[in-house]
């Protein structure tokens, strides 16, 4: 029989089934998780979890909450640092990205399988994806109102970038990087080679646009 995750003591009966769902998800599949099997981890009573997760889908999304609240506090760290240039700034959320991704990988799937989560009845899961899209169209606006983009429509612009991010983490979590001879601990390195690459293909002027983004990991030239 497996061990309990930790020890449960009184007042982190949320916390301890959470992290016993993460470990769940990790060994068995997210389709196999109940929420008995996570109290049961949790080494707390099969019934003791349901006053906080009712149903599977409430104790997946509270896993999703943790992940995106992670997700937003590195946005908002390497945003801090990153220089006022737009490209140095959409870099440093596609580093702010990469990096979580790379450090959090059941946290993401998690969060993008929509269908197992409550992502529109979640405030953090919604409202914090929102803002992420609105700081990453503001700062397109910012970059074509200073000329600095070329040509093109800014919604497609925007979804192509999201895109890109989305598919090359998916490509580390799901281990495809390695059939371009990319080892885990070089995922971060060629995501962000990746995602310049297209952001500089962006640019009227790439190779300012490349200068600008190398400032933008943790504010260092």
């Amino acid at each position: 029989m497996t061990a309990p995750v930790r020890a449960y003591h009184h007042g982190n009966l949320r916390e301890a089934v959470i992290e016993a769902t993460i470990a769940l998800v990790e060994e068995v599949g997210a389709e196999r998780v109940t929420v008995r099997e996570a109290a049961r981890r949790a080494g707390v009573s099969s019934g003791a979890p349901f006053r906080h997760f009712p149903t599977k889908t409430a104790l997946m999304t509270a896993v999703a909450e943790e992940g995106m609240k992670r997700l937003a506090e590195a946005v908002d760290t390497h945003l801090a640092a990153a220089p006022a240039n737009p490209f140095a700034r959409l870099a440093a959320i596609g580093e702010a990205y990469f990096t979580w991704a790379v450090a959090n990988p059941t946290h993401y799937r998690v969060l993008g399988d929509r269908p197992t989560i409550d992502f529109e009845g979640s405030a953090i899961l919604s409202g914090r994806s929102a803002a992420i899209r609105a700081e990453m169209g503001r700062i397109f606006e910012d970059a074509r109102a200073r000329g600095l983009l070329r040509a093109g429509n800014l919604d497609v612009i925007h979804l192509q970038a999201r895109a890109l991010s989305y598919g090359l983490a998916r490509m580390h979590v799901d281990a495809h990087l390695r059939e371009w001879a990319i080892p885990p601990d070089q995922a971060v390195v060629a995501m962000r080679e990746v995602m310049n690459d297209y952001l500089a293909s962006l640019a009227v002027d790439p190779p300012a646009a490349r200068a600008a983004m190398r400032q933008s990991a943790h504010g260092k030239a």
